[in-house]
């Protein structure tokens, strides 16, 4: 923790001395940097940093579960915390909240199978909104690409789901509702409402994020000090709630594809 701690706070340091030597207070951005040594012009840099960023995220996760890994086999079958602030104590926090959750919104029974989606969601949009916080990384969350394809995936686990439970007919027929006169418009509007969610799931995050840097952008060109650092403190917590309803949300899609509540 204090060598990442130490690695922050050098790469704003680095930031911030870089974007004054540039002439002012700006906003510097590492992977522009990196994508435009290997010769890429403006409008390729600005569509490949969603990429990076979502590069350097994957990276990051991965270390995080080698890490984790490598303390759950070093404690064997002790498995009582030892009350210490440590990665492996704050990666079993986080799985336990998302395992709460989807045993309250998916259900005890059936929320097993879904448990690595929603783990995987929710550490990938956290780690990915976090990264933003550090100055010089744009989060891959800022792009309503990358947005997208969370939304997607989102989108074709809660159908297969559904499938998988009622069958490709019958899950169907839970989009037509009961009654046999409105069920060609019912069916229409449930279709619609179905490939609407990715959508839905996509914007919300895209907007949140992208405000949120937007605004400490601004706020940071007006006054550079004490401000900008209070405004980092409600980015911790965009960053934090976004994740949370991206994966609420999406356990919400789930279980109303598998319910037989129709």
């Amino acid at each position: 923790m204090k060598t990442f701690s130490w690695l922050v706070l050098t790469l704003c340091a680095f930031a911030t001395e870089s974007a004054w030597a540039a002439g002012g207070a700006q906003i510097i951005s590492y992977y522009g940097i990196i994508l435009s040594s290997l010769g890429l012009d403006e409008h390729a840099v600005e569509a490949w940093g969603p990429v990076c960023g979502a590069i350097l995220t994957t990276i990051l996760l991965l270390l995080i579960g080698l890490k984790y890994r490598k303390s759950v086999i070093a404690r064997g079958e002790d498995v009582v915390p030892d009350g210490k602030l440590s990665l492996a104590g704050l990666v079993e926090m986080i799985l336990e909240f998302i395992h709460n959750l989807g045993k309250g919104v998916i259900g005890p029974e059936k929320v097993r199978p879904f448990l690595p989606t929603l783990f995987a969601l929710f550490l990938f949009i956290l780690v990915s909104n976090l990264s933003g916080l550090v100055p010089g990384f744009k989060p891959a969350t800022e792009s309503i690409d990358t947005n997208l394809v969370l939304g997607l995936f989102s989108f074709v686990v809660f159908n297969i789901a559904g499938m998988r439970e009622h069958g490709i007919g019958g899950y169907l027929k839970t989009f037509a509702g009961p009654i046999l006169l409105m069920m060609p418009f019912i069916f229409a509007i449930e279709i619609v409402g179905a490939f609407a969610r990715p959508i839905s799931l996509a914007l919300r995050l895209y907007g949140n994020i992208f405000g949120d840097h937007l605004v400490l952008s601004v706020f940071t060109g007006l006054t550079y000090l004490v401000l900008p650092a209070f405004l980092l403190f409600f980015g911790l917590l965009v960053a934090c709630i976004q994740s949370f309803v991206f994966t609420l949300l999406s356990s919400i899609y789930i279980s109303l594809a598998i319910s037989h509540d129709h």
